[in-house]
């Protein structure tokens, strides 16, 4: 078994983003910025930003987040979008998801929807998915991006591979696929409403979960020699960190193996910052 090590991945990357970020800065007037929205105090959301906002210091990027209670009204968000979209010194903005349903549902789409396009570093606007599923050139949503280059460096071959994809969010689940298929593999998504779930997983070379179950698929789940991908942030009964996959049971039947944490949490986050290089090089373009 090996454990695909996301968290040293991640570095090399981000490394050498950090050598590019200097060097544009230098010819530039400003440092690349990244604007975050954060609604509510969901506990891996949280994380996340919290993360994101280390990271990007690091790498000499300027993160500023949002932060909202709750009971925000969603035009309030909608708002501070659209005048982000128009500062020309944003080269970046993303939603932190998912958005909270404790006191009133958000319309996710609408909020998202509403980031202009060449600012979606997260790559979750209709038009950035489209681009994927059409296999043009676009932003790649930053956590299946993340999986694609963590596979990428452990020379993993994907043509040909039987590959479930569990969880159907647009998120995740759907780029996700696409990606997969674009590498010339056959996909299957699964959900919480699939029938004969534990068959079918078992059949898949590659198992990708991202359901948000606490170590829902445990080695039943799994084919022998399987490569398993787990996206999944939870905390278990005892408050520790663990994913949707039961790392213990299932890591002596498989061949590679995502942990949590150290797994795609940061691979989604060097890809995110990726992005953003990309969105910056092409704002500063835009308004020499």
């Amino acid at each position: 078994m090996t454990i695909l090590d996301g968290k040293t991945t991640s570095e090399e990357i981000l490394d050498k983003l950090r050598s590019e970020i200097s060097d544009m800065v230098d010819n530039c007037s400003r440092i690349p910025r990244l604007d975050i929205i954060m609604v509510g105090n969901d506990f891996a959301g949280e994380k996340y930003v919290a993360m994101k906002e280390k990271k990007g210091k690091d790498l000499g990027i300027k993160v500023v987040v949002h932060k909202f209670e709750n009971s925000v009204e969603e035009k309030e968000i909608i708002e501070l979008i659209n005048k982000l979209n128009k500062d020309s010194l944003v080269d970046g903005i993303m939603v932190q998801l998912p958005l909270p349903r404790e006191y009133k549902t958000f319309n996710t789409k609408s909020i998202l929807e509403s980031i202009d396009v060449t600012k979606d570093v997260d790559g979750l606007t209709y038009a950035s998915l489209g681009w994927i599923w059409n296999e043009r050139e676009g932003m790649g949503s930053a956590t299946p991006t993340g999986i694609i280059s963590l596979l990428r460096e452990y020379d993993i071959d994907l043509i040909g591979k039987d590959v479930v994809v569990l969880g159907r969010s647009k998120v995740v689940g759907l780029p996700l696929a696409a990606m997969f298929l674009k590498r010339d593999c056959t996909v299957t998504i699964a959900h919480s409403k699939t029938e004969n779930l534990t068959d079918i997983c078992k059949k898949a070379d590659i198992l990708a979960v991202a359901i948000g179950k606490p170590q829902y698929i445990t080695s039943e789940f799994v084919k022998e020699d399987a490569i398993v991908i787990d996206i999944g942030t939870n905390r278990d009964y005892e408050g520790n960190l663990v994913g949707d996959v039961d790392f213990d049971d299932v890591k002596n039947k498989c061949e590679y193996i995502t942990p949590v944490p150290g797994g795609i949490g940061p691979m989604t986050i060097a890809s995110l910052f990726s992005n953003l290089v990309k969105t910056y090089k092409k704002n500063v373009a835009r308004h020499r």
